[in-house]
């Protein structure tokens, strides 16, 4: 009975969609960093090429391109500006 339980929870998780993941990532925002707080944070990290900011499922987030032309965004905590998630294309 505990390996059917184990499985329908298992099941469950793999249909959380991604956005409520990062929701639930930049969802303690007590008191809203600067945009341009978070853009100097990505940059710092080697995020140089930024070509849009905006704000998804609670995290600021910085889309752009590498020097060798793949594709990233990253989520960026809007309180702590700590950077929570990256996806590379």
């Amino acid at each position: 009975m505990t390996h059917v339980r184990l499985g329908f929870a298992l099941i469950l998780l793999a249909m959380v969609p991604a956005s409520a993941m990062a929701e639930e990532i930049c969802s303690n925002v007590t008191e809203k960093k600067s945009v341009d707080a978070a853009k100097e944070v990505a940059i710092k990290a080697g995020y140089t090429d930024i070509a849009k900011m905006d704000e998804e499922d609670g995290c600021y987030e910085a889309k752009g391109t590498n020097a060798d032309g793949s594709k990233f965004e990253v989520y960026i905590h809007p309180t702590t500006l700590e950077i929570v998630k990256v996806k590379k294309e």
